[in-house]
């Protein structure tokens, strides 16, 4: 049987400190503790509780097992995250109850590797805040990035979805869709854009996000939305 090592135990925690860029007095913050705790912590003097470990690992970022296991290795598979970034932006119209009308919407969609796959974020532009969580499912001509809610104890559930064409490249635009519910869990689907760089919510995007005539007509017909996100050629110079 493998026996615990608590100095190792320790200096896995000190290099993931590091790693993040935090002081001892940051991580200890984040445990309500002080970074005298820490250091005993990543000298092997003391070992943290259950909590303390999750907090830990919640503000580090990382794995409960990598505390405990030198295999410290996460996968590079290009498969599990295909943007090569760690921040995409989403640009789409929203619908705001309180002035009745569509604008635009744009938020970050943070990009977080694991063990095994990608988690995700989607958080406010300007504050932030944490709305949605969830994992990032890819082949050669589709990402699907899956959302719910970011706490278990939200009032109501909350699932969406952002599919994303990156089979005509990642380095550009990329048209997508996004499939989502309202607050009284009425489903809907809006078009969308992801890009790898911050750039501004244009008018011109705005108008080209709009439902077409040329889909209103073919939705009469055959009474299906298909969305078009296969137009490299658009916004390119």
């Amino acid at each position: 049987m493998a026996e615990f090592n608590k100095i190792e135990f320790g200096e896995r925690l000190k290099k993931f400190r590091k790693d993040k860029g935090l002081s001892q007095e940051n991580l200890a913050v984040a445990i309500g503790k002080n970074a005298t705790t820490i250091g005993r912590f990543e000298s092997g003097k003391l070992i943290p509780d259950a909590e303390q470990i999750f907090l830990l690992c919640r503000e580090l970022e990382i794995e409960e097992y990598q505390l405990f296991s030198s295999n410290e290795h996460i996968s590079n598979d290009e498969s599990l995250n295909p943007f090569g970034t760690k921040t995409l932006y989403i640009y789409y119209n929203g619908y705001y109850p309180t002035s009745k009308k569509f604008d635009k919407c744009k938020f970050k969609i943070n990009i977080i590797p694991k063990q095994n796959y990608c988690a995700i974020e989607m958080v406010d532009y300007k504050t932030n805040r944490v709305y949605l969580t969830g994992h990032i499912e890819t082949d050669n001509f589709m990402a699907f990035l899956k959302f719910n809610n970011y706490k278990p104890t939200s009032p109501r559930l909350e699932c969406s979805q952002v599919n994303v064409n990156i089979a005509n490249g990642i380095d550009r635009l990329m048209r997508g869709v996004f499939f989502c519910t309202n607050g009284k869990y009425e489903p809907s689907c809006r078009k969308c854009f992801i890009s790898k760089e911050d750039i501004e919510f244009t008018d011109k995007m705005f108008e080209d996000l709009k439902i077409t005539e040329r889909e209103f007509e073919d939705m009469n017909k055959i009474n299906i939305w298909y969305i078009d996100v296969e137009n490299k050629e658009d916004f390119e110079e």
